[in-house]
């Protein structure tokens, strides 16, 4: 009976050993792929957990960022309103001086110079803020993560002081001297009876734009950290001094750049519109005669010089058949409705908000802008 059992062994020596290899080697790989699918679920729990805590702290870091743009964006436009100034211009034209003319010109190039620096100001700001509090945000969540202190209280302090050189030092004065120089280039040889539609209005802002924007050395889009920032960093901080670093080449780089130069078309179409509902506002309220001059002069246009009485006395009863696009006023009567509009500094609880409420607003929702700001954090809170 043992011969047997021996022979049939030495018989089936091979098979058994096969045999043996392959449910081995089964119960092995099965463990080893029980014990990775563990591991891989670990893993995504691991990276899921830090996107979740990254997110919400990214979140936090939003928040406190556009609060941050609202509360220095107050500061920013009272700094505009002093650099831009009109109330001695109005003091002194309401006496009926000899030389009202030369205070009307005079006031023709504050009111788009201010207008122009809002307009500027505002995305830099939006856009430096964007770029700090993420910055800094991505260097904090990296210190909670390797449980490290590296960006102490000081140092957020100090860092976040870099953008007071815009608004208290000589950054806005700067800028608003320059926009000037580039507005008197544009306009001053405009007489201020000239007849202006809302599309002569948006080729002039055009056109101060590419002004602007012409010299390269001080372009607030590609020079924008010009404005932004020191020159130098005033501490000696090797950190800080790195992070200043960063910021200054986010600031030039070719995304800030574009999302400045998007932000402040986007922000001289939302002039145009208040300009064009303020001019409604103003024919509202003109005389009737006046109306009526427009209204034959566009009926003119658009007959080529034969008009029915008929549809002019319809026209007549209702101001509001004017097309506010073809409607043609003077430069004279347009500089007291831009001035109005930039008249006031940041305001959120005015009802409706005035340019420069509607300009800040819009720049810290513009989707641009926040995903600038998203790309920051994220770069640097994984680096």
């Amino acid at each position: 009976m043992l011969s047997r059992l021996q022979d049939f062994l030495s018989r089936h020596r091979r098979k058994f050993i096969v045999t043996g290899v392959l449910v081995g080697g089964t119960i092995f790989a099965a463990r080893y792929a029980q014990r990775r699918f563990v591991e891989f679920q670990e893993k995504q729990a691991r990276e899921f957990f830090e996107r979740t805590r990254r997110m919400t702290h990214f979140e936090s870091t939003e928040k406190t960022c556009n609060q941050v743009i609202l509360g220095m964006g107050e500061e920013m436009c009272q700094a505009v309103l002093r650099e831009c100034s009109t109330d001695e211009l109005l003091e002194q034209l309401r006496k009926n001086p000899k030389n009202k003319l030369e205070l009307w010109e005079e006031m023709k190039i504050v009111a788009f110079t201010r207008l122009a620096t809002y307009v500027y100001a505002s995305s830099m700001l939006v856009i430096a803020l964007r770029v700090q509090l993420n910055l800094l945000g991505g260097y904090i969540y990296r210190d909670i993560m390797t449980e490290q202190k590296q960006v102490t209280d000081e140092l957020k302090q100090q860092y976040l002081s870099l953008i007071r050189h815009f608004i208290t030092e000589s950054g806005i004065r700067d800028l608003a001297r320059y926009i000037r120089s580039q507005v008197i280039a544009v306009i001053k040889t405009m007489p201020l009876s000239q007849q202006l539609s809302l599309n002569d209005l948006e080729q002039l802002f055009w056109s101060l734009q590419m002004a602007i924007n012409a010299d390269t050395r001080r372009d607030p889009n590609s020079r924008m950290s010009k404005y932004l920032l020191p020159s130098q960093n005033p501490s000696h901080s090797p950190l800080l001094q790195k992070m200043f670093n960063e910021t200054l080449d986010l600031l030039e780089s070719e995304d800030a750049i574009g999302v400045c130069s998007h932000n402040v078309s986007r922000g001289f179409v939302l002039a145009c519109d208040a300009i064009a509902e303020s001019m409604g506002e103003t024919l509202q309220h003109m005389p009737q005669a006046e109306v009526q001059t427009q209204q034959d002069n566009l009926k003119f246009n658009q007959a080529g010089g034969s008009r029915s009485s008929s549809s002019k006395s319809q026209n007549v009863e209702n101001n509001n058949l004017l097309n506010i696009n073809r409607v043609l006023m003077a430069l004279a009567k347009l500089i007291p409705i831009i001035s109005g509009l930039t008249s006031r500094g940041f305001d959120s609880t005015a009802r409706p908000h005035n340019l420069p409420t509607q300009l800040l607003t819009f720049y810290v929702v513009a989707e641009k802008t926040k995903t600038l700001g998203a790309n920051v954090y994220e770069s640097f809170s994984s680096a």
